[in-house]
């Protein structure tokens, strides 16, 4: 039996902030997700028409499902020609990168061949054989990538790199360049599994529930009271079941397998592309290595086991709530 789930389950609920009726809130799809912008202030209806905008330029260039995107078109000549792309797809390859370094190749944006053979890159799911894992997995190799000025490459046939566990969060990081150039009190920015919270003063804090991966309503609830990045990465976002078993969208590179030590993990930090992918990797590496890494690097996290049992670093403690029951 096949069970899969919905595709745009938000990670968050936003409780509370100041008043409600101070602003502009706009929704949109783009991503392959719902996007809440809320937005306060003078120039707000301005602001929310730039960070539109953006969302939907940065789309243009990063979504694999479009065939004129620039990461298509990478992915389309692998292992064929270079491809000359904008400065932002090279910005956050870099980034990207950057990521697979510090995370030990927790987060590879080269994982897309696997993605695509368990079904995550279409509606039809499956448990591929051992003996397709093994060939495919083969296809996953961050070193094969190559960037030359604006060109990128990937090296074999067959090789392709995805976007979608940073995307969201270098958007907001340009959503942060643009909103102080506005007359603006705050603003808050939900795109799915990322939030940016912009603009909180002393007088009002940001209350951002975490989601129950299990059921309905939250398990936690984290205090932010100044600009922050949140990100969640959890396996009830995409995933499909099978013979009882549940399989999420999040793959680890290193088996080729869905990542399944942890149920969820939010990544709390300064930088929205790091927030991200780090959220990613975080999963997949699991509660200790999680703890240890954040410490390392300077972010701060909540995460849940299979038992939804909570863990966090000591610096987000005071900051945290933790429902009874949940």
């Amino acid at each position: 039996m096949l069970i899969i789930a919905a595709l745009t389950i938000s990670a968050f609920v936003v409780i509370k902030n100041r008043t409600d009726s101070e602003y502009l809130t706009t929704e949109i799809y783009s991503m392959n997700t719902v996007i809440q912008i809320n937005i306060s202030g003078k120039d707000k209806k301005d602001a929310t028409d730039a960070v539109t905008q953006e969302i939907n330029f940065l789309n243009q260039k990063f979504d694999d499902f479009s065939p004129q995107s620039d990461v298509s078109k990478i992915n389309d000549n692998a292992g064929k020609n270079a491809v000359e792309v904008d400065n932002v797809t090279i910005e956050i390859i870099s980034q990207a990168l950057e990521c697979y370094k510090e995370t030990d190749g927790a987060f590879n944006i080269s994982v897309a061949p696997l993605s695509k053979l368990w079904g995550f890159k279409g509606n039809e799911h499956k448990v591929p054989l051992e003996s397709e894992i093994k060939q495919t997995i083969n296809l996953v190799n961050i070193n094969d990538l190559i960037i030359e000025g604006n060109k990128v490459m990937l090296r074999k046939t067959g090789e392709a790199i995805d976007l979608g566990g940073i995307a969201k969060g270098y958007t907001l990081d340009k959503i942060k360049e643009i909103l102080p150039k506005y007359n603006l009190k705050s603003a808050i920015i939900n795109m799915g599994g990322n939030i940016l919270t912009y603009g909180i003063s002393n007088k009002g804090n940001w209350l951002i529930g975490i989601k129950n991966p299990r059921g309905d309503g939250i398990v936690g609830k984290i205090t932010i009271n100044r600009s922050k990045f949140i990100s969640t990465s959890g396996d009830y976002e995409k995933y499909f079941i099978e013979n009882g078993k549940r399989y999420c969208h999040i793959i680890d590179p290193s088996t080729g397998l869905p990542s399944d030590k942890i149920v969820s993990v939010t990544v709390v930090s300064d930088k929205g592309y790091l927030g991200d992918a780090f959220s990613t990797a975080f999963f997949v590496l699991g509660k200790e290595k999680s703890l240890e890494l954040a410490n390392k690097s300077g972010v701060e996290i909540i995460g849940f086991d299979k038992n939804l049992n909570p863990f966090f670093t000591d610096g987000i403690k005071n900051e945290v709530n933790i429902e009874k029951g949940g």
